[in-house]
C-alpha cells in the first residue's frame, strides 16, 4: 500500500511538472530531496515513477542546476538501461531525452558517459521489433545528435545499414532521416559520407517488405542533405534506378520512380540530367 501511494504521488508530481514547463521550478523545491532519496532506495514501478518525476523536473531548472542533477541521476538511469521491464525502458529513454535537451548539460558528458551504454543497450535488433519503444529510441537518438552533433551519432549507426535484419535497417534509416533533416550534413567528412551512401544503397536494394516509405524518405533526405557533394555518387544511384525501372515487378518500378522524384532537385543542382535514366 505504501509503495502504491509513493508511486501515485511521484506520477502526480511528474504530471504537475509537465504542465508547469518551462516555469515553476520553485514550486518543486520541497520534493527534490525525497525524490533523490527515493531513486536510491526503490526498485521496479516505484523507481520508474520517481525517475519519471525527475525527468520532468530537470528541464525546469537553471542550466547549472540541470547539469548537476543530470549527473546525479544519470548513473541510476544508465543502470536501468539493462532492465527487462518494458515500461522502465520507456521511462529511462524519456528521461535521457529530457535531460540531454536541457540547457547546461555538456556535450562532452553526454558523449563520454551516456552514448556508450545507450547504444549498447538500445541499438540492438530486438528494439526494432519492439513497437512500444521503437519510436522512443529514434526520438532519443535524435536528441542526442542535437547535443553532440549529427556526425557523432551517424558514425555509430551507419554500419548497421548493412545489418541482415530489415526492421533494424529501417530503424537506422529513420534515425538518419531525422538527424540529417534537422542538422544537415555539414559535419560529415568524406569517409563517413561514402559509408552513408554505400549503406543507403544496400538498404534500399535489400528491402523486401511492402512498406517502402521509410527507405524512400531516408534516401531522399540523405541525398538532399549532401547536395552538390552527392554528384560523385549520382551515376551509381542512376544505374540502380535504371535497373529497377526495367524490373518486371511493378512495385520495384514504382520505388525507382518515387526515388527519382525525391532526388530530382539534387540532380538538377549537380547538372546530371544526362545520366540516361530510362
Amino acid at each position: 500500500m505504501v509503495c502504491q501511494v509513493r508511486t501515485i504521488c511521484a506520477l502526480a508530481v511528474a504530471a504537475l511538472a509537465e504542465a508547469a514547463a518551462p516555469y515553476g521550478i520553485e514550486s518543486f523545491d520541497s520534493v527534490l530531496r525525497p525524490l533523490w532519496k527515493g531513486i536510491r532506495q526503490h526498485r521496479g514501478k516505484v523507481l520508474a515513477a520517481f525517475l519519471k518525476a525527475i525527468g520532468y523536473i530537470i528541464p525546469l531548472m537553471e542550466a547549472s542546476y540541470a547539469n548537476y542533477y543530470t549527473r546525479e541521476v544519470m548513473p541510476i538511469v544508465i543502470r536501468e538501461f539493462a532492465s527487462p521491464d518494458e515500461e522502465m525502458k520507456k521511462i529511462v529513454l524519456k528521461v535521457v531525452k529530457q535531460c540531454v535537451a536541457t540547457e547546461g548539460v555538456e556535450p562532452s558528458y553526454v558523449r563520454e558517459q551516456i552514448l556508450p551504454p545507450f547504444f549498447t543497450n538500445f541499438w540492438v535488433r530486438r528494439m526494432a521489433l519492439d513497437k512500444r519503444n521503437y519510436k522512443q529510441v529514434v526520438e532519443t537518438t535524435q536528441e542526442l545528435a542535437n547535443k553532440v552533433g549529427g556526425a557523432e551519432i551517424i558514425n555509430r549507426i551507419v554500419e548497421d545499414l548493412k545489418d541482415e535484419s530489415e526492421p533494424y535497417r529501417k530503424m537506422v534509416v529513420e534515425s538518419l532521416e531525422n538527424i540529417l533533416s534537422t542538422l544537415g550534413a555539414a559535419d560529415i567528412d568524406q569517409a563517413l559520407e561514402t559509408k552513408l551512401i554505400d549503406g543507403m544503397l544496400y538498404a534500399f536494394q535489400e528491402q523486401t517488405g511492402d512498406d517502402t516509405r521509410v527507405m524512400l524518405n531516408g534516401f531522399g533526405v540523405v541525398v538532399n542533405a549532401l547536395g552538390v557533394r552527392a554528384k560523385v555518387y549520382l551515376p551509381q544511384i542512376a544505374g540502380i534506378i535504371t535497373w529497377r525501372l526495367n524490373n518486371k515487378s511493378a512495385r520495384v518500378r514504382q520505388q525507382a520512380a518515387d526515388l527519382i522524384a525525391r532526388i530530382a532537385v539534387v540532380m538538377k543542382t549537380c547538372g546530371t540530367f544526362n545520366l540516361n535514366i530510362c
